[in-house]
């Protein structure tokens, strides 16, 4: 299987360097040379993945707009993470891309990747921009993309598929973000979490227009805002639900975007029946038509009668509930980087995935990942997808205990008492 996976990256790596080859003589740039006199007029930021991926590209959009005020500053993103840009005041525009191998639809083409691409270059050469960043840094097809839309500064990651399209590239080092002279990461977060991998990229673009921006907390955070209207939403469904002010609300979200991140269902109905009857809060697990089935399964395992908010395809309203309640718990999720946007405390069960790259970005005493307490020398394996899945069927996970999280839900209640 790996030999067949490596014989097609080399097939498609000697496509690629045919197609540069090819486009060449009718672009521009290959005579062009970039200029780094000035700040970019027109910066394009591509992002593919899905809403938690895109909301930890916010703190560096944040940074991006503060040292580039004047910059036209558009973020290509795929339909299932725009919003996560909703309401940012450090963009200019969204334009949404159906990402090739992001939308986990079977292509029957194989051109259809190089045929897409054409297509969306057109419309971005139409645009002039003058500089790009790829922000995934195994996503080929992006890179691909600048080259063929003829913008004179493209950045991203040295990867084989990617560097020959790129016109500066930053190596991905193991366990860090391969750059020189890195700051401190605000949080005292690793390195290698996926909003520092971020910020440093920035961070070596503006260094190419001659700019070194300080990185701190204030500036860095996770940032969401939900609209207005959102927020009536929530305020009258907390009344219809007889929620007052001063009430205590904990908010469970069990979903998340891969079968072998899920906890056990006597789990989480444990944790609620327990905060439930223990602390006096009252618990709303969240979650849309995906996690349906299993909100029922959890609701009928449970000995306490709990609320549920279908948030399908609301991901403001759920923004607003996660600010009005006290805590939030949940997976390695989207949802749960929306609870530290909120500026609510959380819990964030993990297992398969590493918290050091994918862990809440924001203050460690009010974020809390939980781990089993079983050793596994095997975690974390970042194994996700369904034909490779765990010999153990997600061991890691259904090992943590109830005790575990309710433990740090105490003290992370206890604490928000406290500061109140």
């Amino acid at each position: 299987m790996y030999f067949k996976q490596s014989l097609k990256r080399a097939a498609r790596r000697l496509f690629l360097w045919g197609l540069q080859g090819a486009a060449r003589p009718t672009l521009r740039y290959n005579a062009a040379q970039p200029d780094f006199s000035h700040p970019p007029r027109k910066l394009l930021l591509i992002r593919p993945d899905h809403l938690g991926d895109v909301l930890l590209l916010t703190p560096a959009l944040a940074v991006l707009r503060k040292a580039l005020p004047h910059t036209e500053i558009t973020v290509m993103v795929s339909p299932s993470g725009a919003a996560s840009l909703e309401n940012n005041p450090h963009i200019d525009r969204v334009v949404r891309c159906d990402f090739p191998g992001m939308n986990r639809q079977a292509t029957t083409n194989p051109l259809s990747p190089y045929l897409y691409a054409l297509e969306q270059s057109r419309q971005l050469r139409a645009k002039g921009y003058d500089a790009a960043i790829n922000f995934r840094y195994d996503y080929w097809w992006g890179a691909l993309l600048l080259f063929l839309a003829d913008i004179p500064v493209r950045l991203g990651y040295k990867w084989p598929e990617s560097q020959r399209f790129l016109t500066h590239q930053v190596p991905l080092a193991s366990g860090s973000a391969g750059l020189p002279g890195i700051p401190v990461i605000p949080f005292s977060q690793s390195q290698k979490h996926s909003v520092a991998v971020n910020l440093n990229l920035v961070r070596y673009f503006l260094k190419l227009f001659g700019q070194t921006p300080a990185l701190d907390e204030a500036d860095t955070g996770l940032h969401y805002r939900p609209s207005s209207d959102d927020e009536r939403y929530i305020r009258l469904q907390l009344s219809e639900w007889g929620i007052s002010r001063n009430q205590k609300l904990v908010a469970i979200h069990p979903g998340t975007g891969a079968t072998i991140k899920l906890w056990t269902v006597n789990g989480f109905a444990a944790v609620a029946d327990a905060l439930a009857a223990k602390h006096g809060v009252r618990v709303v697990f969240t979650g849309g038509s995906a996690e349906k089935g299993l909100i029922n399964n959890i609701l009928k395992a449970c000995q306490t009668e709990h609320l549920h908010l279908d948030s399908s395809g609301w991901w403001g309203r759920l923004a607003a509930l996660f600010a009005r309640c006290d805590l939030v718990i949940g997976l390695d999720s989207g949802p749960l980087h929306l609870a530290v946007a909120a500026g609510t405390p959380s819990i964030h069960l993990f297992g398969p995935t590493d918290p050091a790259i994918f862990g809440p970005w924001g203050d460690p005493a009010q974020h809390r990942v939980i781990l089993t307490e079983v050793d596994l020398p095997c975690q974390p394996c970042g194994v996700l997808d369904f034909q490779r899945t765990c010999h153990k069927g997600g061991y890691c996970l259904r090992t943590i205990k109830p005790a575990q999280v309710l433990s740090a839900a105490e003290e992370l209640i206890a604490s928000r008492d406290r500061r109140s």
